[in-house]
């Protein structure tokens, strides 16, 4: 990694770490200090205990103080992390390596269905459904008059969803459109269906392409919210470490929305990401 110390002091000049992460930097940074001129080997594990306090719990404290899942969702859940999705691409049930860390979760989960309730989303787009949680966790959002359009691309995983799904009280809710995400966007275009709530979880590769069809194909309205996962993944956006194309491809993505006079953003640190981008005209 070839942050140094200087780097980060920087970016952080004159601010007094307040939060989680920048005490956390604080650490690492005298951490590293100790080390290079050779600290006590009990001072250098106190810090490191240290550091690890403020960033291992975190995830657990987050969850015990949002509201639980709901029984459905966390049915699903468990059904989705039973299944060997490794074996299910090996005999080819599935079209893409996929695996169960791919589910949104229960914080983020929570995250979208609270979006939903407080913007009064009646109409979403989800592109990249996977087994259904984000869909079910927004459907619970929704009115009953609501509706949700959830596009997976891969067959297998699209009627596994389907299946978690018609146990729900809010099955009526939702339709999940099975087949390429762009085609299944174009062809609800040609319904005259538009949007005002749509959550971005797709191939990483295509989010540029997906971005595009929803602003310059008026699928999503004015005042329409956009909800983009994975927008730091996993640090390689914004960090000096080696990055991958998937890295790449969303860190060019970031930029052209952040360029976007169409639009505001905001960018969380939720899991691996979250921008919320407002279409303003």
């Amino acid at each position: 990694m070839k942050t140094t110390e200087n780097t980060i002091g920087k970016e952080e000049s004159g601010h007094r770490a307040v939060t989680p992460h920048t005490i956390l930097g604080e650490k690492l940074m005298l951490l590293r200090r100790q080390l290079s001129e050779g600290g006590q080997a009990s001072d250098v594990l106190n810090l490191v205990d240290e550091c690890l306090g403020l960033i291992v719990p975190m995830e657990g404290y987050l969850k015990l103080n949002t509201t639980p899942a709901s029984d459905e969702l966390m049915r699903l859940e468990e059904n989705t992390n039973t299944l060997n999705w490794e074996s299910a691409f090996d005999t080819s049930l599935t079209a893409l390596p996929l695996e169960k860390e791919m589910l949104s979760g229960a914080l983020e989960g929570q995250f979208l269905k609270m979006l939903v309730e407080i913007s009064g989303a009646k109409n979403i787009l989800e592109i990249g459904s996977f087994t259904g949680y984000a869909s079910l966790a927004m459907a619970e959002g929704l009115p009953e008059n609501g509706k949700l359009y959830a596009c997976e691309y891969d067959r297998y995983t699209a009627n596994f969803a389907r299946e978690q799904i018609l146990a729900s009280n809010h099955a009526h809710k939702i339709e999940i459109v099975q087949g390429d995400a762009l085609e299944s966007m174009n062809d609800l275009k040609k319904k005259g269906e538009t949007f005002d709530f749509v959550f971005l979880d797709a191939d990483k590769k295509g989010y540029a392409q997906y971005y595009s069809a929803l602003m310059d194909g008026e699928l999503i309205q004015k005042g329409g919210i956009l909800c983009i996962d994975n927008t730091l993944y996993m640090g390689e956006t914004f960090s000096s470490t080696e990055i991958t194309e998937n890295g790449r491809a969303i860190k060019s993505f970031n930029a052209m929305v952040a360029a976007d006079e169409r639009v505001r953003q905001v960018m969380l640190p939720l899991r691996d990401g979250v921008t919320i981008v407002r279409r303003v005209g």
